[in-house]
């Protein structure tokens, strides 16, 4: 019986093995695995790169990663790249395998050392894979420049010798990197390839554009035509977005002469099979010295955009002129230089024919018809249904956001990762923890890490030496996250003493988290005895800048009701404002005086509310929800500026929104008093307009100018009741 056991247990070894060999052979594909015994020779190749990935468990947010690890090496295959991984589990090498969260990062190797290794959250696609590896593969080759003087520099050194093809990057890791790295493997021989990460290198380089670029750019610095002695190089900048099939054809014709003459018998030109737009710059005999240095001026300036053809009207065949114009009358009236664009029959005929007027007007007409083709494609594939393709734009703005950074480095170490075993001991050991439960794969739980990371950063010099916060991966600890009854992600949830909280329902921005968190460290309600402390609480809380909102509870002791109605508020509220509580009949009096309460009374002091300072509660103090909601409204300035973050706190009122448009002095004072008097159900707001003198244009400014937005859910008769009421108060006290 115990033979019959071994051998069984052995068989389920064996099947075991069998299926995580075949699991992870069926997740990398093309990629090879490295035996152990092999490993240093695979690695050892002076002349050959190699990215190798050390698997050591199988979860489920590795999915994506090791399904773009093998895209990837199919993809460099062409570029003599190889990538491998060794399985830890079944043949591990040890150097590498015994090390902790080996498996978060690959390396690349090159002639038996480490060139470099990347972290997991860098290799986000195939895209990051590739740019990655490019960069280690041209490191010598391509050099990232800090300062506009690496540029000056390069040159200085090639020029009258080569061209330089100079790039700005938003970061290594993109697809335009790697498109841009593709054109260095391949014409590195013709071209000088550089870049730049920081977008200043090309400003201050008085590169054309570079101050209004937002995406990355090309830019062609034509050392190779100048003197040696020359101190600049003329440049020429690439006018599309950064895809491969638009920068190989702009490279192409980096090579074309800068003008041609008409072919006699309609024989094809150079730019034919180029797709570029053609100028033809029309002469006769008498004009051609002139026409010919015009065009070669043109087609210097408009290198990569168009193809610049001398057409001489006295020498070209009847048939060509036909050809190219229905207009040859047009034509003939020399010199006159026309254009047609690509994909088009019909010729535009410019009005001048010096060199300065013309470029400027070209380059006009070009960026017009290349908005205008943009726009068309985009309703088109709108139209059609198309979706971009995942490299290049994300489908929503937060997962477009994490793309665009998911190249940054999170500084996590004060928000340590927590598991099964550690979460239970950190409650013990913790008086108070904020836990974030996350997705690692998922774009909300990737953007909300950065501010985390940024707010534990923030609370690690409180006063009590330590963060408060953690985070658990719900991918990795599945168990942990349904003990603690997640459902969505991501989500922070508090715990005091051991025990669950509440949750923080908050922005999720690195602020927000930061006041609440250092709101949760203060006791609810803080207990006030003396004038002095009531005046320290008011003056502290509103200079501190946490919140801007102070709330005293004025009781005497016989409120026993209302002291525990006010208590179980402060608890609720806690992390939002802080609460304190008066329980001396004599002192809330005192107080009460100074904001004219009643006790008990309960009072909301505002720190930025000029028109409103203060409200008094004007319920019954014993019932709890109709506190709350007293404290959250009171909290809110009653005539503030709209922004995006406040907007949602407005908006949930279900009322009709008064904005003031561009207002000024005595107009903001005359809505800000309306809007204190709390006469109208509706919320009055202002936006401050970035150019008021642009709507003193539409607007007359000899009175207030208000919008009116009514609630779409009110009848007629209810908006002209409100219109009719609102219009004689507001001119009024705006004459």
């Amino acid at each position: 019986m115990a033979s019959y056991c071994k051998a069984f247990v052995l068989i389920c070894l064996v099947a075991l093995l069998a299926t995580c060999t075949l699991v992870a052979s069926k997740e990398f594909g093309v990629v090879n695995t490295v035996p152990s015994a092999e490993f240093e020779d695979f690695i050892g190749s002076p002349s050959t790169l190699t990215a190798v990935y050390f698997y050591k468990r199988r979860l489920q947010r590795l999915k994506h990663f090791l399904e773009s690890f093998d895209a990837a090496a199919s993809f460099m295959k062409l570029y003599q790249v190889q990538f491998g991984r060794v399985n830890c589990d079944i043949d591990p090498v040890a150097a590498y395998c015994d090390k902790p969260d080996v498996d978060m990062s690959v390396f690349a190797f090159r002639n038996d050392r480490v060139e470099a290794k990347f972290a997991l959250d860098t290799m986000y696609d195939r895209d990051a894979i590739a740019s990655n590896i490019f960069q280690v593969l041209l490191s010598s080759e391509v050099p990232v420049l800090q300062s506009w003087i690496d540029l000056s520099h390069q040159q200085q050194r090639y020029m009258g010798d080569k061209d330089i093809i100079f790039s700005w990057q938003k970061a290594i890791g993109t697809y335009q990197h790697r498109v841009f790295m593709e054109f260095a493997f391949a014409y590195g021989s013709t071209y000088k390839f550089v870049f730049a990460t920081n977008k200043k290198v090309a400003e201050e380089a008085d590169l054309r554009d570079a101050k209004s670029v937002k995406e990355p750019a090309i830019w062609v610095l034509h050392c190779s035509e100048e003197e040696k002695t020359a101190k600049t190089c003329r440049q020429t900048r690439f006018q599309h977005s950064i895809v491969l099939a638009d920068v190989l054809a702009f490279v192409r014709t980096l090579k074309t002469p800068y003008y041609v003459d008409m072919p006699i018998n309609q024989e094809p030109t150079p730019y034919e099979t180029m797709n570029l737009h053609l100028v033809y710059v029309a002469t006769d005999n008498s004009n051609e010295h002139e026409a010919r240095e015009v065009a070669d001026k043109l087609g210097r300036a408009l290198r990569g955009q168009a193809g610049v053809i001398l057409l001489n009207v006295d020498t070209a065949s009847e048939i060509t002129l036909e050809s190219l114009a229905t207009d040859t009358e047009r034509l003939r009236e020399v010199p006159v230089v026309a254009v047609q664009l690509y994909g088009q029959d019909t010729m535009h005929f410019m009005h001048h024919f010096s060199e300065g007027p013309l470029v400027e007007d070209l380059e006009v007409l070009l960026s017009e018809h290349r908005r205008s083709t943009e726009r068309k494609k985009i309703i088109q594939d709108e139209d059609e249904g198309f979706d971009e393709p995942d490299e290049e734009v994300q489908d929503d703005v937060v997962a477009e956001a994490v793309y665009r950074g998911r190249y940054a480095q999170l500084d996590l170490t004060y928000a340590p990762a927590l598991t099964d075993k550690t979460f239970p001991a950190m409650l013990k050991e913790k008086s108070l923890l904020v836990v974030v439960f996350y997705l690692s794969w998922e774009p909300r739980s990737a953007a909300f890490l950065s501010s985390y990371s940024e707010a534990s950063l923030d609370l690690k010099d409180e006063p009590s030496n330590s963060s408060p916060l953690a985070r658990v991966a719900c991918d990795d600890w599945p168990d942990v996250c349904q003990l603690n009854n997640v459902s969505s992600y991501p989500v922070t949830k508090v715990y005091r003493d051991g025990q669950y909280l509440k949750d923080y329902r908050g922005m999720l921005d690195t602020t927000a988290l930061v006041n609440f968190v250092k709101l949760l460290q203060l006791p609810a309600p803080v207990e006030l005895k003396t004038v002095e402390e009531v005046t320290n609480f008011r003056e502290h809380v509103l200079s501190a800048g946490a919140t801007d909102t102070a709330v005293l509870g004025l009781m005497g002791q016989e409120d026993q009701a209302e002291i525990e109605t006010f208590t179980s508020a402060a608890r609720e509220l806690q992390g939002l404002f802080i609460l304190g509580l008066v329980k001396d009949k004599a002192l809330a009096q005192e107080v009460g005086s100074m904001y004219g309460s009643s006790v008990p009374g309960v009072v909301v002091v505002k720190r930025d509310d000029q028109y409103q300072p203060f409200k008094l509660f004007s319920g019954k103090i014993f019932h709890k929800p109709s506190l709350v909601k007293f404290i959250q409204l009171a909290s809110l300035p009653v005539f503030p500026e709209l922004t995006p973050k406040n907007f949602p706190s407005f908006f949930i009122q279900d009322k009709p929104f008064v904005i003031l448009f561009g207002g000024r002095g005595e107009e903001l004072e005359s809505v800000g008093q309306i809007a204190a008097a709390e006469e109208l159900p509706v919320v009055f707001c202002q936006m401050n307009m970035v150019s008021p003198a642009s709507w003193e244009q539409t607007f007359s400014s000899s009175m207030c100018q208000m919008l009116v937005f009514l609630h779409w859910s009110w009848s007629s008769t209810r908006r002209e009741e409100c219109l009719s009421t609102l219009t004689p108060m507001t001119s009024q006290r705006t004459r």
